[in-house]
């Protein structure tokens, strides 16, 4: 059974008069009178039948009773000021949302997004990750980026960047790879649930045999960590792993040419289309996807 608790702006009352020792300055911060914040601090005395403050001629001082009860309510206020900042977005800025994969975030479009900030500190990106692309129904963005095929997705969708998958893995794992046989050899990291796996890519290169793979992990972001720490070889994308290969954390195995439909869209939702921030954002999204392919 619950306790019942006095309203929460008797306790909003009490911790801004417990800060100043003044009941004039908490009205001040709260914006309402005086005689408010006093009958607030009265009603949650009354209610836990204790007195909080010793009210004096020069002004207030804790009780024993206050002193007890103000860091739970000081900590309780901020902790509700700290959940509601998430929604709040600072006046002046303009929010953009964007839908992606947890993939696409945070291997590509994060790393990114400092140079966007830099030149466009007024518009604010809001980013809704999912892990599979059917999330997206219920993920609603003014902005979606999608991987798959022209003809799976909204007629309105735009190319965003073609995709290549290759072999990677750390290079104390490489070794002496002189081809496919003793890249299957090694072990082989799957991506579950990806829309392009082992089996599709050594089928092009007419290896029948079904590729048995010793991880399996359900995002891309799980597989490039795997191959980065030296477990196996994973399939990714060199757009996708670009600062891991830059690093020299892992290696390209072979640059074999891969047969691959799926690609990177975009769409704007709705009336989004219209915003001047998400067409800001929409032109430099295109700009670095097209300096990445380069």
């Amino acid at each position: 059974m619950t306790t019942p608790l006095p309203p929460l702006s008797c306790f909003r009352a009490f911790e801004a008069t417990a800060r100043h020792l003044s009941f004039t300055l908490a009205a001040e911060e709260m914006n309402v009178t005086q005689s408010a914040v006093s009958q607030q601090v009265r009603t949650l005395e009354d209610k836990l039948g204790q007195a909080l403050f010793e009210r004096k001629p020069k002004g207030l001082t804790l009780t024993d009773s206050g002193r007890r009860l103000m860091p739970f309510a000081a900590s309780a206020i901020s902790e509700l000021i700290r959940g509601t900042e998430m929604f709040l977005v600072p006046r002046g800025l303009e929010t953009v949302s964007v839908s992606c994969t947890t993939s696409f975030a945070q291997l590509w479009l994060v790393p990114e997004l400092k140079n966007f900030n830099t030149v466009h500190p007024h518009i604010a990106i809001q980013i809704k990750s999912t892990l599979w692309p059917d999330d997206y129904l219920s993920r609603k963005a003014d902005v979606e980026i999608h991987f798959g095929r022209s003809a799976q997705l909204d007629p309105r969708s735009k190319l965003l960047m073609p995709i290549q998958f290759v072999p990677v893995c750390a290079p104390a794992l490489s070794g002496p790879v002189a081809g496919l046989d003793d890249l299957l050899k090694l072990p082989l990291i799957e991506t579950v649930g990806a829309l392009y796996g082992w089996s599709r890519w050594t089928g092009q290169f007419g290896i029948s045999k079904r590729p048995t793979p010793a991880f399996s992990v359900d995002s891309m972001i799980l597989a490039l960590k795997m191959a980065i720490n030296g477990l196996g070889v994973a399939l990714v994308s060199p757009v996708l792993c670009h600062d891991a290969l830059r690093r020299g954390q892992i290696l390209k195995m072979f640059n074999l040419p891969t047969l691959v439909e799926d690609c990177y869209y975009f769409s704007v939702i709705g009336p989004a289309a219209d915003r001047f921030a998400v067409k800001t954002f929409c032109d430099w999204l295109e700009c670095v996807a097209k300096s990445h392919q380069g």
